[in-house]
């Protein structure tokens, strides 16, 4: 029995079990997608049997409808109510609403989950750009933050610039990797565009490949 992979499902919601990256958490576990598969689906088995069936919604016909608009075209809870309304809707608009901003709430969420890393793997880049200050005397500037964590330590290397091109960020990743005395395994971004050599469009893939050396 792997008691680290159990352990590391556990400590996600039943949401959050239905998004999981199976083949991510498998490499990073060290083990086998369908060892990850097998324990998910024994986590939700036992979530299932302490949680009560939840009684059907008067929305639930209509949630595909209302995530595509939400999700697609950006729609708000009384553009949804209009449109589901004409569909044969009976219910009233704040039960939209109610459901437009737990779903929001989830897809959020749905960003954000991380996963616990191993010493050495992971690195997270993000970088606060373009923050307007004064100083006392009243001059105004601009400050770009530069921040990298280390996933396992939370270690964290700030520094500031006053520009935010490709050639200062990648100084600063070598900054970062000089004052940790290190290199992680990968480094991941918060989808910043100076890293992007061209954009990922509808009909093409992005172009996210630079290098640099220590």
């Amino acid at each position: 029995m792997r008691k680290d992979v159990a352990k590391s499902i556990s400590q996600f919601t039943r949401e959050e079990l239905i998004f999981i990256n199976k083949s991510e958490m498998a490499r990073r576990l060290d083990c086998d997608r369908r060892t990850v598969d097998r324990y998910i689906k024994n986590e939700r088995e036992s979530n299932a049997a302490k949680v009560p069936r939840e009684k059907p919604k008067i929305t639930d016909e209509f949630e595909g409808i209302i995530a595509e608009k939400v999700d697609k075209y950006g729609a708000t809870a009384m553009a949804v109510y209009k449109f589901i309304k004409k569909k044969g809707y009976a219910g009233n608009y704040c039960t939209v609403a109610n459901y437009v901003r737990k779903h929001k709430a989830q897809e959020q969420k749905k960003a954000v989950i991380r996963f616990e890393t191993n010493p050495g793997l992971q690195a997270q880049i993000y970088w606060k750009e373009n923050i307007k200050m004064t100083s006392r005397t009243g001059e105004k500037f601009t400050l770009n933050i530069f921040l990298m964590v280390l996933g396992y330590s939370r270690r964290k290397f700030i520094k500031l610039t006053s520009d935010k091109t490709q050639e200062t960020l990648l100084r600063c990743i070598v900054d970062g990797l000089l004052f940790y005395g290190g290199v992680p395994h990968e480094i991941l971004f918060d989808n910043m565009t100076t890293v992007v050599d061209r954009a990922k469009t509808t009909f093409r893939q992005g172009d996210f490949y630079f290098s640099c050396k220590l």
